[in-house]
């Protein structure tokens, strides 16, 4: 069975890495995934493209054509050429619409989509099948026609392990130094990680009297405005208490070499299965310690939260100070991190549910399903129309594809 699947960016992010992973692993159940993606969106410096060829799975990098409609009939040559049984899109935007008004018009093609954001919007359609990574969306989302299921963002718990990547030459090739490390990997976006990585560097002023140090690793759109956050807590404190490592094709070492981690989504999973305490951070600030008490909701919620604490650095170092200075703690802690990530989402079992869901998936996306979405694209089209004719009545330099 061939799989079409369009990753909804080709720059290193933990839904992209989930993609590559899910390739790589549903080989061995049957089924050939060809990956492709927005080569402009690829950016500088290491990109997915680098932790690709490290599962051996190839990506087909494409510019998409201008407008809705032009990239619809682009995604229908390519699924034809290429023979595909299923599209599977990831993400809410992209190339969904392309791809229901393109290879699955009239339900020819049968597709599925990926939403590992930590909400679902109208825009989504209603009738295919959707793959949520956040078990409340399972709950929230139980009135849609089209079937809904859980498959956590997973971790391959073979390569990433406490006996995994070597820690030690991570310290020495960053001269990080001998006190307690505390890691954050993270995309340095400004939409959804800068605050709390920003809190992150910002509580290191008063963490420093700890002998700790902060490291990043990560890039983005926010890197810059982080590296001066950081340079000026370093120059208050008097020594490199923060440091902002840069992106990484493969940052195994840094898990192994972090005493604690700090992250939220894929990256806490990932944390967890390398046996490191976590402390979940939300995109607003919010932080929680992971531990037996709050596992089960921290899990629920994909380790995040859209809470706004009142005083988060505060919060986060009243969390992180004990943490730092108790050894048998955090050693505690990362055994019951390890425990929950094999029970809970190791790639093997969920590429077994994702195998599960693209058979399924075949016989449930047909015409009928196709139809029963048009009345939504109805109603985006008016929408769009009204805008243009609102644009045009203003004056002249209205238009654009009505998609």
């Amino acid at each position: 069975m061939r799989i079409l699947v369009h990753l909804n960016s080709l720059e290193l992010g933990g839904t992209q890495i989930n993609a590559v992973d899910f390739a790589h692993e549903l080989r061995a159940r049957g089924y050939e995934s060809v990956l492709v993606g927005d080569r402009r969106s690829a950016g500088p410096g290491p990109s997915l493209y680098d932790y690709a060829c490290t599962r051996d799975v190839r990506i087909e990098a494409y510019e998409p054509e201008p407008g809705m409609a032009a990239h619809a009939r682009q995604l229908k040559r390519m699924a034809e050429a290429l023979g595909v049984d299923l599209i599977h899109v990831y993400g809410m935007w992209g190339a969904a619409r392309p791809t229901y008004w393109g290879p699955s018009r009239f339900g020819r093609l049968p597709w599925v989509q990926t939403v590992y954001e930590m909400s679902v919007t109208p825009v989504v359609h209603r009738h295919m099948p959707l793959v949520v990574g956040t078990g409340y969306l399972v709950d929230e989302l139980a009135a849609r026609p089209g079937r809904t299921i859980l498959v956590s963002p997973p971790v391959d718990l073979t390569a990433d392990s406490p006996e995994g990547a070597e820690g030690d030459g991570f310290r020495t090739t960053h001269e990080l130094g001998d006190g307690v490390l505390m890691g954050i990997v993270s995309r340095l976006d400004s939409r959804m990680k800068a605050v709390s990585i920003g809190v992150a560097i910002e509580a290191m002023r008063d963490l420093a009297s700890t002998g700790a140090t902060l490291f990043v690793v990560g890039g983005g759109d926010a890197e810059s405005a982080l590296r001066a956050q950081a340079g000026a807590v370093n120059e208050a404190v008097g020594r490199q208490v923060v440091r902002l490592l840069g992106p990484s094709s493969d940052p195994r070492p840094a898990y192994s070499a972090a005493d604690i981690m700090l992250g939220m989504g894929g990256s806490a999973a990932r944390a967890l299965a390398f046996g490191k305490p976590l402390i979940v951070q939300g995109e607003a600030g919010w932080s929680e310690l992971f531990e037996p008490g709050t596992a089960n909701a921290l899990a629920r919620s994909s380790y995040w939260s859209p809470d706004r604490p009142a005083d988060p650095v505060g919060d986060l170092v009243r969390i992180a100070a004990p943490l730092i200075v108790d050894d048998s703690q955090r050693r505690e802690l990362g055994r019951f991190g390890r425990e929950f990530a094999v029970e809970r989402f190791g790639l093997d079992a969920m590429s077994d549910r994702m195998a599960e869901f693209y058979a399924a998936a075949v016989g449930s996306y047909r015409r009928r399903e196709w139809i029963l979405d048009l009345p939504r694209e109805g109603r985006r089209l008016l929408e769009k129309i009204g805008r243009l004719l609102r644009g045009g009545l203003r004056g002249p330099g209205a238009g654009g594809d009505l998609g």
